[in-house]
């Protein structure tokens, strides 16, 4: 089977988008299948992260960008005194431009693709399309698609949706979208690698600075808004006032690494807070290991990669009552605090410092650990099941055996 990867930012950044792709793949490529992947590179054709084993790469060179002014932006926005009306103004101008921009790159991008291979669709038995319905209903016209969706999507896309050979999901998302396109809609599901993801010491913790002394308040993801990263900063900030041994400790890059850094101005420069905004994958987990507690506050998500990760290396988490989050906690434990409010993840938050400064945070915590997560082979297996089931393919079949009139 040869199949064609098109995400745009794969090799840029370390989202969970990201990081499923390259794991299922790197396990699709080691069950013998060729994978080529394409996605934006800069203007020279270079990229930071580097794809795994088995996967080739096709760069599309250019200057890209989904954050666009938005570095600028949020530094003008530090000059405005907290407080003044105008400062709320320019947040909502900020993200209504930000969300813009996003949707004006990926339309770049998908005419960059079908610019990149008009006439070599039929290289490919199968292309797979991350999060772009209406790039994968195009390509579904010449070639047998698979989309996948992060998130939901509306109940207007169904016919575009309908369109493409099959499009999976899965968590909060799959239960969504199966409400308007039924069966259409088949689970493609997260894996876990446990030999990455598991408890112990972490030596991370120590090259920071923090001891056993200190309780370590975690994040990993994208440094979005609707992950909810500026309620985290001003929970943390609240949270000081009466916890002063917390800490806290974020992974991940994003269009508002800038107003973090301006909000946590000075818990960064006193050593407080630390933001670290690459951290490869096969690192992650001595990170989590160094967290006493993961929050993910998002306003939305779906069901998460990351606080899979960090239940898998011991640590109880805390997430906002959205998407999958509810599920999570009922299946691998953890607690949840009413999304969109930084004064709920105060509270919080202070409930469990308190008992872990008591020495008995399991009081507070209904501590789990993932069970029936499937790892990577077995995701990729399923991989296999949906190209033959949905697309009607052979799954040992080569590019020259592949019906062109699909």
């Amino acid at each position: 089977m040869n199949i064609l990867v098109v995400q745009s930012e794969l090799g840029v950044l370390r989202g969970g988008g990201e990081n499923f792709t390259r794991n299922l793949f790197s396990a699709f490529a080691q069950r013998g299948h060729r994978v080529t992947a394409t996605f934006i590179a800069d203007s020279k054709g270079k990229y930071p992260i580097p794809l795994p084993l088995g996967i080739t790469p096709i760069p599309l060179a250019g200057y890209w960008s989904r954050k666009l002014g938005q570095d600028v932006l949020s530094s003008i926005r530090g000059w405005i005194p907290a407080g003044v009306p105008i400062k709320d103004t320019w947040d909502r101008c900020q993200e209504a431009l930000c969300w813009r921009t996003v949707r004006w790159h990926d339309q770049r991008f998908a005419s960059r693709v079908d610019i990149e291979f008009h006439g070599r669709w039929h290289d490919f038995d199968v292309i797979y399309v991350h999060g772009n319905s209406v790039l994968a209903a195009r390509i579904a016209r010449v070639r047998p698609t698979i989309l996948r969706l992060p998130g939901p999507v509306s109940s207007e896309l169904a016919p575009t949706l309908r369109r493409i050979h099959a499009v999976c999901a899965n968590g909060d998302a799959l239960r969504h979208i199966r409400t308007f396109l039924g069966d259409h809609a088949t689970e493609l599901p997260i894996g876990l690698d446990t030999n990455l993801f598991q408890p112990g010491p972490s030596q991370e913790r120590q090259r920071l600075g923090w001891s056993g002394a200190e309780w370590v308040i975690g994040y990993v993801g994208r440094l979005a808004y609707i992950k909810g990263v500026d309620l985290l900063a001003d929970a943390f900030k609240q949270v000081r006032a009466s916890i002063p041994h917390a800490r806290l400790l974020m992974i991940g890059a994003g269009e508002e690494q800038g107003k973090l850094r301006e909000a946590l101005k000075e818990e960064l420069a006193r050593g407080l807070a630390r933001i670290e905004a690459d951290v490869p994958h096969e690192r992650l987990g001595d990170w989590y290991r160094a967290m006493d507690v993961f929050v993910m506050p998002s306003r939305y998500e779906n069901y998460s990669n990351a606080v899979l990760e960090a239940l898998a290396c011991g640590v109880p988490f805390l997430g906002s009552n959205v998407g999958g989050n509810p599920r999570l906690v009922e299946s691998r434990g953890g607690n949840l605090f009413a999304s969109g409010s930084a004064e709920a993840l105060s509270q919080a938050l202070r409930s469990m410092g308190d008992a872990f400064r008591r020495g008995g945070e399991q009081e507070t915590v209904r501590l789990g650990r993932p069970h029936q997560i499937l790892g990577w082979d077995a995701s990729a297996a399923q991989l296999e099941t949906i190209i033959q089931k949905n697309l009607n393919l052979p799954v040992g079949s080569s590019s020259n055996c592949v019906n062109r009139e699909s």
